[in-house]
């Protein structure tokens, strides 16, 4: 059995729950005579309900934030049932690991890092359970280089594992009725804990970029504890007018609102990896990336987009003016984005590196024939 322990996923949104539904995906899709096991902590049971019929492979609880509970199942599953495999979706349970595999050695656990957690010297026991897995999967050759830098992890162990977008089709309801002139939007959570995502340094070089394109809107998709902080900075550069906070959206919203700007940018600090410059990408969008974190990985300057140095709201005016005055170079980044990602970052492939992955880890015995096959192809 494989068994998948994950913090949220079909719910909620983001790139990490993005990330957890394209490996759940993936596992539904993975030797189907191997049962698999899905335990999601932060989600509730009637959330699991359409996922489950969708992914018939996958066994699936929930368990709405009770952690002791999720944990307790965890270990009596491990205990009493022949597991050759945990996936730990998060750091943070990295521990839980570590400790069936003191109990289990045969036990087998990979954990999954994503960015920003990783980043920093992790606490001893956290550090000890990234050291005892077998693999660690990373979305990212910068996040792999901290963690292993930081965290005295061993390379050798660290498989890279990229985002893929969930699904290759553009369903879109309507296009938003949105004022005419050229559009940027941004795209993430506006957390006064995740005050890195360079929105306020959009709003602030803004002004700049108006004066030499008056018809210019800035459009912000997300919502969180620093929104207010946010509107309070577009007033005080009286840009207020341009600058229009959506809120949460429905997943067809969002794509309508990819499909209308002309410019996406997020000239963030703390990127793992970045699932929206992909949802961009798919949409043939160029991209404004910072050239901090994986974001350089994601977004190749000059090719795919543009990248600025985190914070430099005059270097960013600089780009956005460029490019909202040059319609050819918008349109050949967009369609070398769209051609990266389809080359790159679609769902089988990261099936394919998933299930590499997972035939070098599993058990000899279990997957004995899937190996030849593999080898042999």
């Amino acid at each position: 059995m494989i068994l998948l322990l994950q913090t949220t996923t079909f719910s909620a949104h983001g790139g990490i729950p993005t990330y957890n539904r394209v490996v759940c995906r993936a596992l539904q899709n993975f030797a189907p005579d191997i049962e698999k096991q899905l335990l999601i902590l932060a989600e509730a049971p009637e959330h699991i309900e359409s996922p489950s019929k969708e992914l018939p492979g996958l066994r699936m609880k929930a368990f709405s934030g009770a952690r002791l509970a999720l944990v307790t199942n965890l270990f009596r599953i491990a205990v009493t049932e022949p597991v050759d495999l945990l996936l730990i979706g998060h750091v943070n349970y990295a521990p839980v690991g570590l400790a069936l595999k003191l109990i289990m050695p045969r036990l087998q656990y990979g954990v999954m890092v994503h960015g920003i957690e990783v980043w920093s010297r992790l606490p001893r026991l956290k550090r000890h359970a990234l050291q005892s897995a077998d693999f660690i999967t990373s979305v990212s050759q910068y996040t792999k280089d901290q963690v292993v830098s930081l965290n005295d992890v061993t390379p050798d162990r660290v498989y890279l594992l990229p985002n893929a977008l969930e699904s290759s089709e553009n369903r879109t309801d309507s296009d938003p009725k949105l004022p005419s002139g050229l559009k940027l939007l941004s795209v993430c959570r506006l957390d006064r804990a995740e005050r890195y995502k360079g929105i306020d340094t959009v709003i602030e070089a803004l002004p700049a970029v108006i004066k030499q394109i008056p018809s210019l809107n800035y459009y912000v998709v997300g919502d969180g504890t620093d929104l207010e902080r946010h509107k309070t900075l577009a007033r005080e550069k009286g840009v207020a007018d341009r600058v229009h906070f959506l809120g949460s959206v429905s997943a067809s919203e969002l794509q309508s609102h990819y499909r209308a700007c002309d410019v996406f940018v997020m000239p963030s600090d703390g990127e793992g990896f970045g699932i929206v410059y992909l949802e961009a990408m798919q949409h043939g969008k160029p991209v404004i990336a910072a050239r901090s974190g994986a974001a350089p990985e994601v977004v190749l300057d000059g090719v795919t987009g543009r990248l600025v140095e985190y914070g430099n709201r005059e270097e960013l005016a600089r780009t956005l003016i460029e490019l909202c005055l040059d319609g050819e170079q918008r349109r050949s980044l967009g369609s070398s984005g769209y051609r990266r990602l389809q080359d790159n970052f679609t769902f089988n492939h990261f099936k394919e590196n998933l299930t590499e992955i997972l035939v070098r880890e599993l058990p000899r015995q279990t997957l004995a024939p899937i190996r030849q096959h593999v080898v042999s192809s």
